[in-house]
């Protein structure tokens, strides 16, 4: 093949991936000027006198969680709803030798009057979904809530979600906003708090008053036992069992809602090592609703603008491949010494300052309509929000190579604040990118070589501070602790 021939190829596969790139950070500008212009949509909330209640499971999934588990159960026993309507069940997916720890502190801390159960299947198969579906079958309550170890509902939270899903048949599961108990911990954690209060304040709050379909976010959240049926049930076959379901109920009629108003804290990963292994476990499984549901979602009656809308939804993972697909195309082009077709040249300028410009209005937008915005550190926060997640960029690219080439569905839990990380990164990959980058642009193209710098520092921040130690951790901001 000829060097032109080859030249042509790149760009053209080099320009299909900036138009994507272009259309996922459209879909985000789009929610951010729905969010800020749309009006808000309001959900049918009676006030339903105590004998009108519903009977309500309340499930608390956990997996060796130790004292995280004993907080969640005692959290859950103290939700105001009528006694004899509300079961707990703290299903332990965790080993033999801690479960008589667990019914132990449980057991000191939970009062004899609540109606809680421990129940262990002794199986991991389908992970947190074959927990749920395995409580399931030991309850017939019609609403069922549910709590990761690491939240802790507020006493009202039944009294704030479920008359909603009394009061509309259609309603498949009402969320609540993530709050974050850790988020002052360091700068990393700080990072993570911009990226997931811009998730709910922004983006999950315009998909509502869009009418369209909203994830479920695994926690934090009460469910219609009917909706959980008519949508299939909870399957382990994708490491994301909450989007998975959710569009599958979109797909059968069902509707979720988000009350923006009602935050539930939970623990943010403290390290670097935690949040890649969450991040990737979230890529890979978004990934592989997308292999499973995409085309179930074109073959629907959706209409046309929807259809596009929920792929961008559900896709969303592919923007750390794509970007970095984009980069090796780019650095492979400039090392062959090839002029860019000046359309190309174009279209990579625009993309670029199209992402950034959306990114900065997300994460601006998210802390606005929190009333943060004007907070001490705001804008080194806001920096590190969009710095941060391209470190990100080789480990979840392979959680995406690792769904479309069906590899299994291994379940890597994510270590909870203060718990140890078992697995062998040490950030080695991100720190060689990180530097070669650079390196490689200013000696090929010196000019290009600001262009990666977010890449770089990013991969290099995140590779840093898993090589500085399985714990490391990024000195605390002095500000988020006043």
């Amino acid at each position: 093949m000829s060097m032109s021939g080859l030249s042509l190829i790149l760009q053209t596969a080099l320009a299909c991936i900036l138009v994507l790139l272009a259309l996922l950070s459209t879909q985000l500008a789009t929610l951010a000027l729905v969010r800020y212009f749309a009006r808000a949509r309001s959900i049918r909330m009676p006030r339903l006198p105590d004998e009108a209640l519903p009977p309500v499971l309340v499930q608390l999934p956990v997996c060796d969680e130790g004292e995280l588990a004993v907080r969640v159960a005692v959290a859950a026993s103290k939700l105001d709803w009528p006694r004899d309507r509300l079961q707990i069940q703290l299903l332990d997916d965790g080993s033999e030798e801690n479960h008589s720890a667990l019914i132990e502190g449980v057991r000191r801390l939970v009062p004899e009057d609540v109606n809680l159960v421990i129940l262990r299947r002794g199986t991991r198969n389908g992970f947190k979904a074959g927990n749920l579906a395995f409580g399931l079958q030991h309850s017939d309550a019609p609403y069922v809530a549910i709590f990761d170890a690491d939240f802790v509902p507020p006493p009202d939270f039944l009294r704030r979600t479920v008359p909603a899903l009394v009061a509309d048949s259609k309603l498949a599961f009402v969320q609540a906003r993530w709050g974050h108990a850790n988020r002052g911990r360091n700068w990393l954690t700080l990072a993570q708090g911009f990226l997931l209060d811009s998730h709910f304040a922004v983006e999950q709050e315009a998909r509502f008053r869009l009418a369209l379909p909203i994830s479920f976010n695994g926690t934090a959240g009460v469910w219609s036992r009917a909706a959980i049926e008519a949508g299939g049930g909870w399957t382990g076959d994708t490491l994301t069992e909450d989007l998975d379901l959710s569009i599958r109920c979109a797909l059968e009629g069902w509707r979720g809602a988000v009350v923006s108003d009602l935050e539930v804290p939970g623990e943010l990963p403290e390290t670097a090592a935690a949040w890649r292994a969450q991040q990737a476990r979230w890529t890979k499984g978004h990934a592989q609703v997308a292999r499973k549901l995409v085309p179930e979602i074109w073959m629907s009656e959706w209409p046309l603008w929807k259809k596009a809308a929920v792929t961008l939804q559900v896709c969303q993972f592919g923007f750390y491949t794509l970007a970095g697909a984009s980069a090796a195309i780019s650095l492979t082009l400039m090392y062959l010494g090839v002029v860019y077709i000046a359309a190309v040249a174009d279209l990579g300028a625009m993309v670029t300052v199209l992402g950034l410009c959306a990114s900065l209005s997300y994460l601006w937008l998210g802390q606005a309509m929190l009333g943060r915005a004007g907070e001490p550190c705001f804008l080194r926060s806001l920096l590190l929000a969009i710095l941060f997640p391209s470190g990100l960029v080789l480990s979840n690219a392979r959680a995406t190579y690792e769904a479309f080439s069906n590899q299994g569905v291994v379940f890597h839990r994510t270590p909870k604040a203060g718990a140890a990380y078992s697995g062998r990164w040490r950030g080695s990959p991100e720190i060689v990118a990180g530097l070669l980058l650079p390196i490689f642009a200013l000696f090929i193209q010196a000019w290009s070589a600001p262009f990666f710098f977010f890449a770089a520092a990013g991969l290099l921040s995140i590779g840093g501070m898993g090589w500085s130690g399985a714990m490391a951790r990024l000195p605390a901001p002095d500000a988020a602790r006043e």
